[in-house]
């Protein structure tokens, strides 16, 4: 396997919101994309959005956002791609043992850009699921799902339906294929709002040492969380963008490349 990373931001939905107040000409002239445009312009990274329907009931939602966007948003579809989350932030593990709730709400997100800005794999709001909502998923065209996978008991682990016993290679950057949902799980190695800026660069310097010792393979997922981009938000970063830069600087400089999760799958053996 090639020197390969993928970035996925989780719980977006602000960012259209302010577009749809501000009726902006572009998408791109809203801060939030503005920072992700500097680091594809910077360092070629793709990034994929996972969407909310909306922060909670009752506010902005998708169904207010125009179509006004959607060329934009095809024309950028070689970097920037959008896929489903969750339709609320709360309750948390929305979808653990409700399919049919995950098929209603995955459809209310998924119209929201052109069939070339959709990704075809996500994460799934604290990345649980039974086996028939990854089955669902899998029949409307999700191929892969990321999860933490922690050595945790229970739904803590973050790890949809898989038991202990298969979640291992997970977290050595390998991929997971499950014949009964046809679903390929991948491992989100870090969660960059989780870390203080010393803290990541030592993570990042570390990956990359454990993948030249064979320990890790040379895949490296990383996500974040698009709320704490904003000042209002209570627990506001205002080292986001630089979490992020520094994170893509490290991992340039060691050969890695960007990818979208669904091409690194592609080739994968079923």
């Amino acid at each position: 396997m090639e020197k390969v990373y993928c970035f996925t931001l989780d719980d977006n939905i602000r960012f259209m919101e302010e577009a749809c107040r501000r009726n902006v000409s572009s998408l791109f002239q809203i801060p939030y994309l503005a920072m992700l445009f500097r680091q594809h312009k910077e360092f070629g990274c793709k990034f994929q959005l996972n969407m909310f329907y909306s922060y909670y009931p009752g506010s902005f939602s998708l169904a207010d956002f125009p179509d006004t966007y959607k060329k934009e948003l095809k024309e950028n579809s070689v970097w920037l791609k959008f896929s489903f989350h969750a339709r609320h932030n709360d309750p948390p593990f929305p979808y653990e043992d409700d399919a049919e709730l995950l098929k209603g709400d995955f459809e209310d997100v998924m119209w929201i850009a052109s069939q070339d800005a959709l990704a075809n794999t996500t994460t799934l709001h604290y990345a649980a699921a039974s086996r028939i909502g990854c089955s669902m998923l899998r029949n409307c065209g999700i191929r892969g799902l990321i999860g933490m996978f922690y050595e945790k008991p229970g739904r803590e682990a973050l790890h949809y339906f898989l038991p202990p016993a298969e979640t291992d290679k997970l977290r050595r950057g390998e991929f997971l294929y499950d014949a009964q949902t046809d679903m390929i799980f991948a491992h989100n190695d870090i969660i960059l709002n989780q870390h203080g800026m010393g803290d990541i660069e030592d993570f990042m310097v570390d990956i990359i040492e454990k993948v030249k010792q064979e320990i890790h393979v040379p895949f490296i997922q990383l996500m974040t969380h698009e709320q704490y981009f904003y000042e209002d938000y209570p627990d506001y970063q205002r080292d986001f963008e630089e979490k992020l830069r520094t994170s893509l600087r490290i991992l340039h400089k060691n050969g890695y490349q960007s990818a979208f999760l669904e091409d690194v799958i592609y080739s994968f053996p079923r």
